[in-house]
């Protein structure tokens, strides 16, 4: 009974997607980071899931630009203890050194995280009810956040599986 459970809900993944994109769009089924088959920046995402007016996308941009601007010291705490890590470890240095290194990462790591959903909370704020009620949308705008700032020259890029 439940190797039949698993085998249905393989069958159902495996279809789901070429379905969805038959549609066309950038329906619910459509992986992040494609619109209508295409790559697309993360701004032309937003703006597809929301279905944002010129005036809201124009000021999304600016919103997601400062946000990118404020985001560079965070940006540059994570580098560095990022390779304080691996400093450490390749020079063996003790596991108390280790560990200090570790919980200075996690303190970065966790204010690159606020800052992006604080950044997400701007962002939904000017929206009309209904497209903040788009939950789809939520959902893709929440994904997109995560790594956004990561890149120090642009975040309107199409999404990869960068992370901190």
């Amino acid at each position: 009974m439940k190797l039949i459970a698993v085998a249905t809900l393989l069958l159902m993944a495996t279809t789901a997607e070429p379905h969805a994109q038959r549609r066309g769009g950038g329906g619910g089924g459509m992986p992040a980071g494609q619109l209508g088959g295409f790559q697309a920046t993360r701004l032309e995402i937003l703006t597809a899931q929301f279905q944002l007016t010129k005036d809201q996308k124009k000021a999304v941009k600016a919103l997601l630009d400062e946000a990118h601007k404020a985001a560079a010291s965070t940006r540059e705490g994570l580098f560095n203890a990022h390779a304080a890590i691996g400093a450490a470890i390749a020079a063996n240095k003790g596991q108390a050194e280790i560990d200090a290194a570790v919980k200075q990462y996690g303190q970065q790591a966790a204010a690159m995280a606020m800052l992006e959903m604080k950044t997400l909370g701007q962002l939904m704020q000017p929206l009309e009810p209904a497209q903040r009620g788009n939950s789809a949308a939520v959902r893709y705008a929440f994904v997109l956040m995560h790594g956004i700032f990561l890149d120090a020259k642009k975040w309107d890029a199409v999404p990869d599986s960068r992370s901190y």
